[in-house]
Parts: structure tokens; sequence; C-alpha cells
């Protein structure tokens, strides 16, 4: 995975997200948006020739976005690990 910030502001952020499926993102976007701060999350397919997604989110002024993408990732890992314990309870190896 390769990451390339396209964009970045006090409110703003858009990264070109290279060479990764898009599931992980869909559920990053749903986590964002969870937050009453961000205003808009989202991503697309690049337009280019490149495997790549675009990755955006804008939020209130006052919340930096970068904040956000990295609370929302860490709360993401959070839940996943979560299911994880509950899986492993429910199918002991």
């Amino acid at each position: 995975m390769k990451i390339n910030i396209q964009q970045q502001g006090d409110d703003y952020l858009r990264l070109q997200i290279l060479d990764d499926p898009h599931t992980l993102y869909n559920m990053l976007k749903e986590k964002c948006l969870e937050r009453d701060d961000v205003l808009l999350c989202g991503y697309a397919r690049d337009q280019t020739f490149e495997n790549s997604l675009i990755f955006q989110i804008k939020t209130e002024k006052g919340t930096n976005p970068v904040d956000v993408l990295i609370d929302s990732s860490r709360e993401l890992i959070k839940t996943t690990q979560e299911f994880r314990r509950a899986f492993d309870e429910a199918y002991p190896e």
C-alpha cells in the first residue's frame, strides 16, 4: 500500500491510496462518519490508469482531519480485535 497526500488543509484531507482494495476504506469511512464533527467522508476509484482510490474527509472548523483519520483507524482496530476475541470464544480451536 502506498499513500500520497494530494491536498491537506486545516479542515480537509485528500489522499490517493495505491494498490489496496476498497473494503477497508468503506469501514473507515463509516467510522469517520459516526463523528459529529465530520461533514463529509468518502472515497472513489481514481480516474487515472492507476489502481488507486481517492479518500476525502471534510471536518468542521477546528477539527483536524488527520486526527479524525487516526482516531477512526484506532477505533476500527479495536472493533476488529473485539470481533476476533468473540469469534475465538465462539469457535475455539
